[in-house]
C-alpha cells in the first residue's frame, strides 16, 4: 500500500527548510519511489489556501482554485511507494477539511506529521512574525493575552498561535480522521543542531536517504533580536499600513529578513519570567497529552520542556538601545541607496553605450551599402568601354 505522508505543521519550526530540502530533492525523490506532487515551490501554499478555503493578505488568488485537487491527483496517479506533501498551515484546517483532504490522496495508507517544539521558543518565533507582518503589539501584551486568554486573545494572535501551535489541539483534528499510530509526532531538539536533527528524524520518519539534500543549503527562517523586532514594531506603527503590497519585498524581505537579522549580538527573545511556572505546567500538559493519544513519537517529548534557567530574560529593551538600532540601519540604508544610485548610473552608462554602438553601426551598414566615388568612376568608365 503506498503510503502519504502530510506534514500539518507546526509553523517556525523548520517548516521552511523541510519544504526547501524536498523541493531541491525532488528530482532525485522518484528514483528512491517518492513522489513530492508540486511543479513549483509555492505551489503547495496555493493548495492549502484552496483546501481550506482562505484568502490571505485580504486577498484571495483565482489561481487557487483546484490547485489542491491538481495536487492530490498527482499523489493519486503516483505509482511509487510513498509520497510527501507539506505545509504548515493544514495545522488548522477543519474536520471537515481533514476528512477531504485524506479522501482525495487515496488509494493508500495517509500519514499525519506534526513537528514540534517548546512553547517558549514558539511564543517567541511567532511574536517576531506577527511583528515582520506589520502588527504593533508589544511581546508583553502577546504573550499576556496568549497566557491569559488561550485561543479567545484578540485576533488574530489566539486562533493563528492556539490553532496552529498547539500540537494537541491540531492533532484531535487530524487524529479523528487517521488513526493514531498514522500520526507522528517530530520533536525539535534544542541548540545550535536544531535545524540538522529535525531534519534528519524527517527524513527518517518518510523513509528519504537524508544525505539527499544538502540541509545546510536550503533557508533558515531568519531570526531577529528583542532590539531589531523592536524597531520593526515601532517602524510598522508609522509607515506599516501606508506601504500596502510594497510592505512585503521592502519591509519583510528586505529590512527585516536581510538588514535587520544579520545585525551581530542579538538579543534574544524570552518570556518574561512571571510566565515561566505558566510555561513548565502548560508544557508538561502538552506532553503527557501526546503520550496518552498513542502517537509515534520521533525524537523525545522531553525536547517539549522549555529549558529556561540557562537563557537569561530581558524584561523590556532600553530605548538607547532601539536609537542605536535606528541610527545604524539608516547608515546601512544610505549606503545601500548609494550603491543602487552608482548601479543605476552604470546602467544608464552603459545603455548609452549601447545606443551609440547601434548608431555606429546603423552609419557602418549605410556606408558600407553605398558605392565609393571612385568605385562609382570606375563603373561609369567601365560601362563606356563596353558601349
Amino acid at each position: 500500500m503506498k503510503e502519504i505522508f502530510l506534514h500539518v505543521g507546526a509553523p517556525l519550526v523548520g517548516a521552511g527548510a523541510l519544504q526547501d530540502a524536498l523541493w531541491h530533492a525532488a528530482s532525485a525523490l522518484p528514483e528512491h519511489g517518492v513522489c513530492y506532487p508540486l511543479r513549483n515551490p509555492h505551489e503547495h501554499f496555493a493548495a492549502t489556501m484552496d483546501l481550506r478555503e482562505m484568502a490571505w493578505g485580504g486577498r484571495r488568488d483565482p489561481a487557487w482554485d483546484g490547485a489542491w485537487d491538481r495536487v492530490a491527483e498527482r499523489v493519486r496517479d503516483w505509482d511509487g511507494r510513498m509520497a510527501v506533501f507539506s505545509h504548515e498551515l493544514l495545522g488548522g484546517a477543519s474536520k471537515v477539511q481533514a476528512e477531504r483532504a485524506v479522501a482525495s490522496l487515496g488509494p493508500g495508507r495517509v500519514h499525519v506529521v506534526f513537528t514540534a517544539r517548546d512553547l517558549a521558543r514558539q511564543l517567541a518565533a511567532d511574536w517576531q512574525e506577527q511583528i515582520k507582518h506589520q502588527h504593533t503589539v508589544t511581546f508583553d501584551r502577546f504573550v499576556d493575552d496568549l497566557v491569559t486568554k488561550g485561543i479567545e486573545a484578540p485576533a488574530p494572535f489566539g486562533e493563528m498561535f492556539w490553532g496552529l501551535h498547539d500540537p494537541v489541539r491540531v492533532l484531535e483534528t487530524w487524529g479523528a480522521v487517521v488513526p493514531p499510530e498514522q500520526v507522528h509526532v517530530v520533536t525539535a531538539p534544542q541548540g545550535p543542531a536544531a535545524g540538522e536533527v529535525l531534519w534528519r528524524r524527517f527524513a527518517e520518519l518518510v523513509d528519504i536517504p537524508p544525505e539527499l539534500c544538502d540541509i545546510a543549503a536550503v533557508r533558515d527562517e531568519p531570526v531577529l533580536g528583542f532590539v531589531e523586532a523592536e524597531l520593526l514594531r515601532l517602524l510598522n506603527g508609522q509607515i506599516g499600513p501606508s506601504l500596502g503590497r510594497r510592505y512585503e519585498p521592502l519591509v519583510r524581505r528586505h529590512l527585516a529578513n536581510k538588514v535587520l537579522s544579520a545585525r551581530p549580538g542579538k538579543i534574544e527573545i524570552v518570556v518574561p519570567a512571571r510566565h515561566h511556572a505558566w510555561l513548565r505546567d502548560r508544557s508538561e500538559e502538552l506532553v503527557e497529552g501526546l503520550r496518552a493519544a498513542g502517537y509515534h513519537i520521533v525524537g523525545d517529548l522531553d525536547d517539549l520542556l522549555p529549558d529556561l534557567d540557562e537563557r537569561p530574560v530581558v524584561d523590556a529593551v532600553e530605548p538607547a538601545a532601539v536609537t542605536a538600532a535606528a541610527i545604524e540601519l539608516m547608515h546601512m540604508l544610505l549606503n545601500d541607496l548609494a550603491a543602487a544610485r552608482q548601479r543605476a548610473q552604470i546602467a544608464e552608462l552603459k545603455r548609452e553605450l549601447a545606443q551609440v554602438r547601434q548608431q555606429l553601426s546603423r552609419v557602418a551598414s549605410t556606408v558600407s551599402a553605398k558605392p565609393s566615388p571612385l568605385r562609382r568612376a570606375a563603373g561609369r568608365l567601365g560601362g563606356g568601354g563596353r558601349g
